[in-house]
């Protein structure tokens, strides 16, 4: 299987490097997995602009013409992705979020369901909860199913014997998660994949809003149109109730959130 590692460091070889390698040789332990490594800091990736084409129109539509669509055409060849980021500042590196920014549209019409993910985060004491949150969120937005999360703690001081042993544990648990969620992989390809309420019911947020505002978001309308699910799924009949009563509840409570009278100018 192939599992590619983007590392949001601008340290090639620093703390979110060594990180990922450790989890490439505790993977490798447990099957035959081919690691790739895509280096954020070596990317040629522009500034996003803010101008929300890709997310209305259409990636096609995005101004900017650089190592994008090269980085999403190797996560779509691969099985599983590991993002790694430090943490800076309570939250991920600027190379990362510029990078999730770019793929903005992702979170309105993911393209990698049926993938599996692993988040990981060095630190050198706090924010990695909060980091791993927001990527996690983001990996899920995109389609994958995230099978952990992992925090390795690394001061810019030599470790304890004891703290040692706890990124170990850490990272060997992650690595036993993401290794059973791969080798589901082609289970869930036969069986279908099974979807509950809080997966069913976003998607059917997104289709239902897609249809409303088609007009300001025609890439989403098409992109929703004669779908049931993302991908082949197993949708039961009492999800799909209990989705169209809380459907109901969603919209009225946003009933403030669709187009007024007035078009924008």
């Amino acid at each position: 299987m192939k599992i590619l590692t983007i590392i949001g460091s601008p340290r090639k070889k620093g703390n979110s490097y060594q990180a990922a390698k450790k989890l490439e040789d505790e993977m490798k332990k447990k099957g035959h997995y081919q690691f790739e490594y895509l280096f954020l800091q070596d990317a040629h990736l522009e500034a996003c602009k803010g101008c929300f084409n890709c997310v209305s129109r259409g990636i096609e539509f995005c101004p900017l013409k650089d190592d994008l669509q090269l980085i999403q055409d190797k996560m779509e060849e691969a099985d599983g992705l590991v993002m790694v980021s430090p943490v800076y500042v309570m939250n991920i590196s600027a190379l990362l979020k510029n990078f999730i920014d770019r793929m903005a549209y992702l979170c309105h019409r993911p393209a990698y369901h049926g993938k599996k993910a692993l988040v990981v985060c060095t630190t050198g004491g706090m924010g990695a909860k909060e980091t791993l949150k927001y990527m996690d969120m983001i990996t899920e937005a995109w389609g994958y199913q995230v099978a952990g999360k992992c925090s390795m703690v690394t001061a810019p001081w030599p470790p304890t014997t004891s703290l040692k042993e706890k990124n170990t544990i850490a990272l060997e648990k992650s690595a036993k998660k993401f290794d059973k969620s791969l080798k589901n992989i082609e289970k869930e390809k036969f069986d279908g994949l099974k979807v509950g309420v809080k997966n069913y019911l976003s998607f059917r947020i997104f289709q239902t809003m897609s249809e409303n505002v088609k007009e300001y978001m025609p890439a989403d309308y098409h992109f929703y149109q004669e779908k049931e699910y993302y991908i082949l799924a197993k949708i039961g009949i009492p999800t799909k109730i209990l989705t169209s009563i809380l459907l109901k509840l969603v919209f009225f409570i946003m009933r403030d959130m669709g187009p007024g009278d007035e078009k924008n100018q």
